[in-house]
């Protein structure tokens, strides 16, 4: 029989591994402080390191390609990495069962008057499954995966106490007819998707000798995880939180255009959450106060600097925006602070 290897002779598995084990236990991934802390008291294993040598095939990080993950950034497993632990296939086989049955379902029922895609909740989906509710881990487990896997959903949503969710079903589901396994799994998104989708996996490799330096946060953490809690309930927030990501991932990454045009995009985005119909409406409108009343003013300046990355066409003169012609980050967290404050108030 062979013997299992230890940490410190395969420490990608044991960063899975430890990944996994959190997931089982509590149904949501860790952030990569967690693990970090775990790993390096337990086995002496720099996570950071580590992480950047597994394939994205099957981990991912929240973190900008080619940064080592640090502090709030979360760590994911992917189907495949699930696969590859100790207890990882029932959760696996759960997944893939889902999907099947949510493809006859999808196949055999309509959506409701205005909608395009049908809405399938936990009980619907645990009897289906034959699932007893009382297993909440287990199915709170499958939410997860429902949430962030490729599949052909359209929206989700899930209550405060976790245990209490449904997913909304469309059309492209259809492609996870037949999955029995990973390989099917990726071979249907790669059908979907196309060339964007995950491959299969790759062999792990050493990380790079040289890493890069993470850039600072933009987007505070702890707002971003205000907005995912209030996620579900009047509001949906899956735009709101992808552009919060994204905006984030590329003010680290440096990319000033991006960064610049994801920013205006999410202050035309928001305003409906004050009950106003444009940033200048939310600015003069909303009863701010004095000093949150400066920085959203800022902030409607700085949607005129936005038009300039968005539509100045090329020239003679070059562009000379660069990252430190952001708006601060304060006033993009204040601001941000006052969507989380309406989300929970209009549950």
């Amino acid at each position: 029989m062979a013997s299992v290897p230890t940490p410190a002779e395969d420490p990608q598995g044991a960063v899975l591994q430890a990944l996994f084990d959190h997931f089982r236990s509590h149904g949501v991934w860790p952030e990569f402080d967690r693990v970090d802390r775990q790993l390096r008291r337990a086995a002496r294993i720099d996570v950071a390191q580590v992480a950047v040598g597994i394939p994205d095939a099957l981990l991912v990080t929240h973190a900008p390609r080619g940064i080592t993950p640090r502090g709030h950034d979360l760590m994911r497993l992917t189907l495949a990495g699930i696969e590859r632990c100790d207890g990882g296939e029932e959760d696996v086989e759960l997944f893939l069962r889902a999907l099947r049955w949510l493809a006859r379902y999808e196949e055999r029922h309509d959506p409701e008057s205005g909608e395009t895609s049908v809405t399938v909740t936990r009980a619907m989906l645990a009897k289906g499954l034959r699932v007893p509710l009382r297993e909440a881990g287990r199915l709170r487990r499958l939410f997860e995966l429902l949430y962030w896997e490729r599949w052909g959903g359209e929206g989700s949503w899930r209550a405060l106490d976790k245990d209490d969710w449904a997913v909304k079903v469309g059309r492209d589901v259809r492609y996870f007819l037949r999955v029995k396994s990973v390989e099917d799994f990726i071979e249907a998104t790669e059908g979907w998707l196309g060339p964007q989708a995950p491959t299969a996996v790759e062999p792990w490799h050493e990380p790079p000798a040289a890493m890069l330096e993470e850039a600072g946060r933009y987007i505070d953490e702890r707002v971003f995880d205000l907005i995912k809690q209030a996620h579900g309930g009047r509001w949906d927030c899956t735009k709101l939180l992808v552009l919060l990501r994204e905006l984030d991932d590329n003010y680290r990454a440096g990319n000033a255009y991006a960064a610049h045009a994801l920013l205006r995009a999410l202050l035309d985005h928001v305003p409906p959450l004050f009950g106003q119909s444009s940033f200048a409406q939310l600015v003069n409108n909303y009863p701010w106060g004095r000093t949150d009343r400066n920085y959203v003013k800022r902030l409607a300046g700085f949607r005129d600097q936005a038009d300039d990355v968005m539509h100045r066409q090329i020239a003679r003169i070059p562009c000379l925006l660069t990252m430190e012609d952001m708006p601060a980050r304060a006033a993009v967290n204040r601001l941000l602070a006052g969507c989380a404050a309406q989300l929970a108030a209009r549950d």
